[in-house]
């Protein structure tokens, strides 16, 4: 055991979990310059592909983290692999066959990211490098034994090769999976249908380009005689995964999936005679609908699957808790660093939550949709996939709500949300210095305010509201046309105001870390007093009222 007086044995934020949400959540933290320790009790990131789809906006918090480039590079071989199928088997009839996220080349418009396919034990360890490059300490064989809150923080003990230490944090923020050992011990209930069946990831190698041929799926739906199951397969064509069920009150066990009888049920799937298949890893898991009914217990935090389980049927899972990390990762940059009140940290369970219960909810329907049990209710309730994972519509103390505003749901299309408090701040393209540039590239560290072109009242508050609140704030006038000067953006298209809801050339938008607008105002303060009114927003969003963070 080390003692108490090594460095190693404290960080501001103990990471349970190094899976996709607890890698992600390690970037984001260390992108914000928060030191953190993320534990894994596995030797290192997963040997299973398990989730391979991510969609446009996570793609923009993966461009944010400086990962987005790395595993478009990484998928490039994904890029053909759009089209769901249903087969008696791969060699077989192919019984229906839909291409997916139907209109992506349409989503110009609205975001610069495309949905990306990757297997996740190939996506984990380009999160893992881009960690230990922002200064994350990663330890891999290392699990949490117990741990104990207080006021002030948790201290935890830990467990490795070497034996055990204690180590001490500001947060534990829990990403250990489905069956979080964090949120048992805290006996946090779950709500949901709970779980509605039993399946196992079979990992194979075999030859499967003569049966491909020039088709490249990027799901398979498979049902014949001796299998019934889902087939994803690898961008080398040498391999993939088949899903399949079990049912242990009809007495089957996961100790009946020998490599022999996954061979065969892998055999029956592929469907041609003479293919050799070996049997690479095994993975259980459970197709559950629960949702926690808290993702904030003082200084325990829930994230990922520890927070919620949505069915796999749409591919919420991992963009999910991937959102998770990314909405929860400032809040507590800024309190560590004791600009803001622990309040915002509260705040990630009111905007995260009801998100996790309706994304959930999504999953189930997609699961009835696609069985054909669903009911013409059902159907009608079934929301694209843009509009679950980008129209989302925030409700909390880091919101300043705008004066009968609308008020929205938990999710609706983002093409026709204009800005509103609490939504992801539109994409629009405008130059500065002459060289394009994203309005998303602008968010993911700091606050940002963006105002018209007669905006210079608020851009001298800013100043004054960042000097005060010790915070860091980009403030940045958006001109019309392809001029401007230092400190300042052009919109060539004239399209920033119209996407920003009608925002006058006096007015000011206050978008916050995540890139999701904390306030608006249409125009200038009638009273004249920017300044004052800027600082009040701020103080609100960063829970200014409540005790501060520890550092």
């Amino acid at each position: 055991m080390t003692t108490a007086s090594d460095p190693s044995d404290s960080a501001p934020v103990l990471i349970v979990g190094g899976s996709l949400v607890g890698l992600s959540t390690a970037v984001f933290l260390a992108r914000h310059g928060v030191r953190c320790t993320m534990v894994e009790r596995h030797p290192g990131t997963s040997i299973h592909p398990r989730a391979v789809g991510y969609y446009p906006r996570t793609g923009e918090l993966l461009r944010q983290a400086g990962v987005e480039d790395a595993a478009v590079q990484e998928a490039a071989g994904f890029a053909t692999h759009r089209t769901r199928a249903g087969v008696v088997s791969l060699a077989g009839e192919v019984l229906f066959s839909k291409e997916e996220l139907e209109g992506d080349d349409d989503l110009g418009d609205l975001t610069p990211s495309r949905l990306l396919l990757l297997p996740q034990d190939r996506l984990e360890p380009l999160l893992r490098d881009r960690a230990v490059e922002l200064g994350a300490d990663l330890r891999f064989g290392t699990e949490l034994l117990s741990f104990a809150e207080d006021p002030e923080g948790v201290t935890a003990v830990l467990g490795d090769d070497a034996g055990t230490r204690t180590f001490r944090s500001s947060y534990l923020v829990a990403c250990d999976g489905p069956r979080s050992t964090v949120r048992e011990a805290l006996k946090v209930p779950r709500q949901g249908r709970g779980v509605l069946s039993r399946h196992v990831s079979i990992a194979f190698g075999a030859d499967l380009r003569p049966v491909l041929g020039e088709r490249r799926y990027s799901v398979v739906h498979v049902k014949n005689d001796q299998v019934t199951g889902i087939l994803v397969h690898d961008d080398t064509l040498s391999g993939g995964t088949l899903i399949v069920g079990y049912r242990p009150e009809d007495g089957e066990s996961l100790e009946d999936f020998t490599d022999g009888r996954c061979a065969e049920l892998v055999g029956a799937a592929i469907g041609a005679p003479g293919v050799e298949v070996t049997i690479r890893s095994r993975f259980p898991w459970d197709m559950a609908e629960e949702v926690a009914e808290g993702f904030v217990h003082g200084r325990v935090l829930l994230a990922g699957d520890a927070a919620h389980v949505v069915p796999p049927t749409g591919g919420y899972g991992a963009n999910t808790g991937i959102a998770d990390a990314h909405n929860l990762a400032w809040k507590l940059a800024l309190v560590v660093e004791g600009v803001a009140g622990a309040g915002l940290v509260e705040t990630y369970d009111a905007e995260r939550r009801p998100v996790a219960g309706y994304t959930a909810e999504q999953g189930s329907l997609q699961l009835a949709l696609r069985s054909g049990t669903a009911t013409p209710e059902q159907r009608a309730a079934v929301a694209d996939a843009v509009t679950v994972t980008s129209g989302q519509a925030y409700r909390s103390a880091a919101i300043v709500e705008e004066p009968g505003g609308a008020d929205l749901p938990v999710a609706s299309d983002p093409r026709a949300l204009r800005g509103e408090p609490g939504t992801r701040a539109p994409y629009a393209m405008l130059s500065r210095g002459g060289e394009p540039v994203s309005t998303l590239d602008l968010f993911g560290r700091d606050f940002v305010l963006l105002t018209g072109e007669r905006g210079r009242e608020w851009i001298s508050a800013a100043v004054s509201a960042s000097a005060e609140l010790r915070l860091k704030l980009m403030a940045r006038r958006v001109v019309p046309g392809t001029g401007g000067g230092a400190g300042t953006l052009a919109d060539p298209d004239g399209t920033f105001s119209e996407r920003y809801g009608g925002l006058r050339p006096e007015g000011a938008v206050l978008v916050r870390p995540d890139g999701v607008v904390a306030w608006r105002s249409p125009g200038a303060d009638p009273q004249g007093e920017e300044t004052a009114v800027l600082t009040a927003v701020l103080r609100k969003i960063l829970v200014r009222g409540s005790r501060t963070g520890t550092r």
